[in-house]
Protein backbone atom coordinates (compact mmCIF):
# COMPACT_ATOMS: atom_id res chain seq x y z
CA UNK A 1 0.00 0.00 0.00
CA UNK A 2 1.31 3.87 -0.91
CA UNK A 3 1.40 6.18 1.48
CA UNK A 4 3.52 9.60 1.43
CA UNK A 5 4.35 12.14 3.57
CA UNK A 6 5.09 16.12 2.41
CA UNK A 7 8.39 18.24 2.40
CA UNK A 8 7.64 20.35 4.69
CA UNK A 9 10.03 23.18 3.74
CA UNK A 10 12.32 24.86 1.13
CA UNK A 11 12.51 24.95 -2.26
CA UNK A 12 10.80 21.61 -2.24
CA UNK A 13 7.95 22.45 0.11
CA UNK A 14 4.70 20.33 -0.72
CA UNK A 15 6.19 17.76 -3.06
CA UNK A 16 5.47 14.20 -1.73
CA UNK A 17 7.60 11.48 -1.01
CA UNK A 18 5.86 8.39 -1.54
CA UNK A 19 6.43 4.96 0.64
CA UNK A 20 5.31 1.40 0.82
CA UNK A 21 3.98 0.87 4.68
CA UNK A 22 6.19 -1.50 6.26
CA UNK A 23 7.15 -2.17 9.73
CA UNK A 24 10.87 -1.62 8.86
CA UNK A 25 9.64 1.81 7.05
CA UNK A 26 8.92 4.44 9.16
CA UNK A 27 9.76 7.77 7.66
CA UNK A 28 10.43 10.90 10.30
CA UNK A 29 7.05 12.49 10.63
CA UNK A 30 6.47 15.47 9.47
CA UNK A 31 6.34 17.38 13.00
CA UNK A 32 9.85 15.71 14.07
CA UNK A 33 11.46 17.34 10.75
CA UNK A 34 10.38 20.53 11.17
CA UNK A 35 11.61 20.79 14.73
CA UNK A 36 14.88 19.03 13.42
CA UNK A 37 15.11 21.70 10.78
CA UNK A 38 13.75 24.52 13.21
CA UNK A 39 17.23 23.48 15.07
CA UNK A 40 19.28 24.05 12.24
CA UNK A 41 17.90 26.91 9.99
CA UNK A 42 20.92 28.96 10.01
CA UNK A 43 23.41 26.76 9.92
CA UNK A 44 21.83 24.27 7.50
CA UNK A 45 22.52 26.57 4.41
CA UNK A 46 26.33 24.82 2.05
CA UNK A 47 26.00 21.55 4.82
CA UNK A 48 27.08 18.79 3.76
CA UNK A 49 24.70 15.53 5.08
CA UNK A 50 24.94 11.83 5.26
CA UNK A 51 21.57 10.10 5.95
CA UNK A 52 22.44 6.79 7.20
CA UNK A 53 19.39 4.27 7.08
CA UNK A 54 18.00 6.28 4.38
CA UNK A 55 14.61 4.60 3.87
CA UNK A 56 12.34 6.97 2.06
CA UNK A 57 14.90 9.62 2.21
CA UNK A 58 12.89 12.10 3.91
CA UNK A 59 15.78 13.66 5.83
CA UNK A 60 18.43 14.31 3.46
CA UNK A 61 15.65 15.68 0.66
CA UNK A 62 14.31 17.92 3.67
CA UNK A 63 17.68 19.25 3.87
CA UNK A 64 18.82 19.58 -0.18
CA UNK A 65 15.15 21.25 -0.27
CA UNK A 66 16.14 23.67 3.06
CA UNK A 67 19.84 24.64 1.43
CA UNK A 68 22.02 21.96 1.98
CA UNK A 69 24.92 21.55 -0.57
CA UNK A 70 24.42 17.53 -0.55
CA UNK A 71 23.61 14.99 0.87
CA UNK A 72 24.68 10.74 0.91
CA UNK A 73 22.05 8.55 1.26
CA UNK A 74 23.22 5.38 2.18
CA UNK A 75 20.32 2.36 2.48
CA UNK A 76 20.96 -1.31 2.04
CA UNK A 77 17.13 -2.25 1.63
CA UNK A 78 17.36 -2.60 -2.50
CA UNK A 79 13.90 -1.31 -2.98
CA UNK A 80 14.28 1.92 -1.04
CA UNK A 81 17.31 2.44 -2.62
CA UNK A 82 15.50 2.24 -5.64
CA UNK A 83 13.06 4.43 -4.50
CA UNK A 84 15.08 7.03 -3.19
CA UNK A 85 17.30 7.42 -6.17
CA UNK A 86 14.34 7.43 -8.60
CA UNK A 87 12.49 10.21 -6.49
CA UNK A 88 15.93 12.22 -6.81
CA UNK A 89 15.94 12.27 -9.80
CA UNK A 90 12.26 13.76 -10.20
CA UNK A 91 12.69 15.59 -8.07
CA UNK A 92 15.46 17.19 -9.49
CA UNK A 93 17.94 17.43 -7.33
CA UNK A 94 20.45 14.56 -8.52
CA UNK A 95 23.16 17.24 -8.81
CA UNK A 96 23.23 17.68 -5.05
CA UNK A 97 22.62 13.79 -3.91
CA UNK A 98 24.36 10.04 -3.92
CA UNK A 99 22.81 7.45 -3.26
CA UNK A 100 24.62 4.09 -1.73
CA UNK A 101 23.41 0.68 -2.26
CA UNK A 102 25.75 -0.26 0.99
CA UNK A 103 25.63 -1.33 4.57
CA UNK A 104 26.24 2.04 6.26
CA UNK A 105 27.62 0.46 9.56
CA UNK A 106 30.38 -0.82 7.49
CA UNK A 107 30.68 2.33 5.03
CA UNK A 108 30.96 4.66 8.25
CA UNK A 109 33.78 2.53 9.33
CA UNK A 110 35.83 2.62 6.00
CA UNK A 111 35.38 6.05 4.85
CA UNK A 112 36.77 9.56 5.56
CA UNK A 113 33.84 11.35 7.04
CA UNK A 114 35.68 14.84 7.10
CA UNK A 115 33.04 16.74 4.68
CA UNK A 116 29.62 15.80 6.66
CA UNK A 117 28.30 18.55 9.15
CA UNK A 118 24.84 16.71 9.91
CA UNK A 119 24.36 13.39 9.66
CA UNK A 120 21.01 11.28 9.99
CA UNK A 121 20.84 8.36 12.28
CA UNK A 122 17.07 7.53 11.95
CA UNK A 123 17.70 3.46 11.49
CA UNK A 124 14.91 0.43 12.56
CA UNK A 125 14.04 0.77 16.01
CA UNK A 126 14.37 -1.57 18.94
CA UNK A 127 17.77 -3.54 17.35
CA UNK A 128 20.25 -1.57 19.18
CA UNK A 129 21.14 -0.10 15.76
CA UNK A 130 21.44 3.54 17.22
CA UNK A 131 24.50 2.48 19.70
CA UNK A 132 26.61 0.17 17.48
CA UNK A 133 26.13 3.35 14.86
CA UNK A 134 27.59 6.02 17.41
CA UNK A 135 30.10 3.73 18.64
CA UNK A 136 31.70 3.26 14.86
CA UNK A 137 31.15 7.12 14.81
CA UNK A 138 32.93 8.00 17.73
CA UNK A 139 35.66 5.78 16.62
CA UNK A 140 36.04 7.24 13.13
CA UNK A 141 38.98 9.81 13.74
CA UNK A 142 37.47 11.57 10.52
CA UNK A 143 34.56 12.94 11.49
CA UNK A 144 34.96 16.51 12.17
CA UNK A 145 34.91 18.56 15.65
CA UNK A 146 31.80 20.45 14.36
CA UNK A 147 29.81 17.60 12.79
CA UNK A 148 26.05 17.39 14.55
CA UNK A 149 24.20 14.33 14.67
CA UNK A 150 20.72 13.76 14.56
CA UNK A 151 19.29 10.59 16.16
CA UNK A 152 16.25 9.30 16.38
CA UNK A 153 14.65 6.09 18.49
CA UNK A 154 12.29 4.58 20.44
CA UNK A 155 11.47 5.97 23.38
CA UNK A 156 11.18 3.06 25.35
CA UNK A 157 15.05 2.38 24.44
CA UNK A 158 18.09 2.83 26.93
CA UNK A 159 21.02 4.60 24.61
CA UNK A 160 23.71 5.50 26.51
CA UNK A 161 25.83 7.94 24.32
CA UNK A 162 29.58 7.50 23.69
CA UNK A 163 31.23 10.26 25.93
CA UNK A 164 32.35 12.03 22.35
CA UNK A 165 28.67 13.17 22.10
CA UNK A 166 26.94 16.11 23.66
CA UNK A 167 23.32 16.23 23.80
CA UNK A 168 22.44 20.18 22.17
CA UNK A 169 18.89 19.33 21.89
CA UNK A 170 16.35 16.81 22.23
CA UNK A 171 12.18 16.03 21.65
CA UNK A 172 9.79 13.91 22.44
CA UNK A 173 7.23 13.43 20.52
CA UNK A 174 4.85 10.28 20.50
CA UNK A 175 6.51 6.92 21.18
CA UNK A 176 9.83 8.87 19.18
CA UNK A 177 12.82 10.86 20.95
CA UNK A 178 15.09 12.87 18.93
CA UNK A 179 18.71 13.93 20.12
CA UNK A 180 20.48 16.85 18.42
CA UNK A 181 24.01 15.87 19.14
CA UNK A 182 27.67 17.32 18.51
CA UNK A 183 30.56 15.42 18.10
CA UNK A 184 33.39 16.34 20.45
CA UNK A 185 36.53 14.83 19.80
Amino acid sequence: MKNSIRITGGILKGKMIPFDHRKTLRPTSSKLREILFNWVQFDIYDYECLDLFAGTGALGIEAISRGANKTVFIELNKKNYLQIKSLIKELGIDNKSMVLFKDCMNWIKLNDLSKFDLIFLDPPFNNNLEMKTLEILSNNKSLKPSCKIYLEFSKFSKIELPISFKILKEKNLGDVKALFLKYEN
